[in-house]
């Protein structure tokens, strides 16, 4: 079989010298990666195969430069063993390249499982890069040891320059956030909102600091949300004590109100009734007047609220005729205590107002009588019950002003949720429209 070196003019020495080159290429990268990886057993061998591919190229380039590139100056080898190597059949070079072969793919599929099962230093890098969180490691002087591409993106977005200062990184935070406990709560230009923390590390005795950064955009909406929320309920609060104590202000009024309307009314009837035995004593019951009398003395010292009445409408009747006032009723009077309270009042204020300013001695009282309502309105309300009221006496000189009794007997039937409408011209009339109850 004929050596390399007679072979060397050859086409197929070229092609073996060109594998040659290749194979040395590759062999020089694996053995730089394994560097890269500072695994000691992949770094021995990749070495001792980079050189073996190394000689084998070199020698088989320096036969090829003689045969192919003759120098007639040069009396004998270059290469000490160039005499042995001489005589070397190609088919060794061969055989060694696809040996060399071999080797790189065993050593690719030995590091393929090296990379799956073991954590590699490129491995904890790219995991660190593909982390949502940004994540820095540096120096006490502030120089970065370690960082991720989020958290040299955030030092980009918030100051424009790369990361490459640790503390010049957190003065710019804290110029820019809000402060949350000794973290930095920051927002950015894209409607972000990040909370960074640092934190001291202590590694083999040497102390290092650790820069975190936690998106915390939804959080932060939330908590506005909630800020918001507590505000409008404070400032509810705050109306709802205040309503309170103006309800409380309302309800003593109201109760002052009560109080007066009830001292008048009893009062007024009680002076009306005297007034009345003064001028037709033989037409007035002495016992009413007297008995009248002692409950509004009783009224008065406050020993009782007020006058206890069985029926208010029949006492409210009883009390018109003490001061000579005719009360004629027309229609089914209701039998909700309600509403019979509400039209003994109304008889009572009624009754004292003619007495006192229409000079009259009798008034009517018409359930659904004279109804001025409008047509739709009636048939809408028309479980409701609708009374006037009116007397014989001189009509009113004008406009009736509502105080007193009126005034009080509006806010009864209002409070009860009913209507009321006085008339003064061309005659005294009062409609009232009281809500029937189930």
């Amino acid at each position: 079989m004929k050596s390399y070196f007679e072979i060397a003019e050859t086409s197929g020495a070229l092609l073996l010298l060109m594998i040659a080159l290749f194979l040395q290429i590759v062999q020089t990268a694996a053995a730089l990666l394994s560097f890269q990886e500072k695994n000691r057993g992949q770094m021995l061998r990749a070495a001792l195969h980079m050189l073996l591919g190394f000689l084998i190229f070199v020698f088989m380039l320096e036969a090829y430069d003689l045969v192919n590139y003759p120098d007639p100056k040069i009396t004998r080898y270059t290469i000490p063993l160039m005499g042995l190597i001489r005589t070397v059949p190609w088919a060794v070079y061969a055989l060694l390249e696809l040996l060399s072969s071999g080797i790189l793919l065993y050593r690719f599929l030995e590091y393929r499982r090296y990379r799956t099962g073991t954590v590699t230093p490129a491995a904890i890098r790219q995991t660190l890069d593909l982390l949502p969180e940004g994540i820095c490691v540096s120096g006490k002087d502030g120089t970065v040891l370690l960082t991720n591409l989020k958290m040299d993106a955030l030092c980009r977005e918030l100051t424009g320059d790369r990361l490459s200062d640790a503390r010049r990184f957190w003065a710019a935070l804290e110029t820019r956030g809000e402060d949350q406990g000794g973290k930095r709560l920051v927002p950015t230009d894209r409607g972000e909102v990040w909370l960074f923390d640092r934190e001291a590390l202590a590694v083999d005795g040497q102390r290092f600091e650790r820069t975190s950064a936690v998106n915390v955009t939804e959080r932060y909406r939330i908590t506005e949300e909630l800020r918001e929320k507590n505000a409008r309920l404070q400032q509810i609060q705050r109306r709802m004590k205040e309503a309170a104590k103006l309800s409380g202000e309302m309800f003593v009024r109201q109760e002052e109100a009560a109080a007066r309307s009830a001292l008048h009314n009893e009062l007024g009837q009680v002076l009306l009734m005297g007034r009345h035995y003064i001028e037709h004593p033989e037409s007035t019951d002495r016992a009413m007047v007297a008995l009248m009398t002692r409950q509004m003395n009783r009224f008065l010292l406050g020993e009782t609220s007020r006058p206890s009445e069985e029926d208010p409408l029949r006492t409210a009747i009883s009390l018109a005729e003490s001061i000579g006032v005719t009360v004629e009723l027309q229609g089914r009077f209701p039998q909700e205590p309600a509403a019979r309270s509400l039209l003994a009042q109304a008889i009572r204020e009624c009754a004292a107002n003619t007495v006192k300013h229409a000079e009259g001695d009798r008034i009517e009282v018409v359930l659904g009588g004279s109804d001025t309502r409008q047509p739709e309105q009636r048939e809408a309300e028309s479980k409701d019950l609708f009374l006037t009221i009116t007397n014989n006496g001189k009509p009113p000189k004008g406009e009736i002003a509502e105080s007193g009794g009126l005034l009080s007997l509006r806010r009864s039937v209002e409070t009860a949720g009913g209507r009321m409408r006085v008339q003064s011209l061309p005659r005294f009339k009062l409609e009232l429209t009281l809500l029937a109850r189930p």
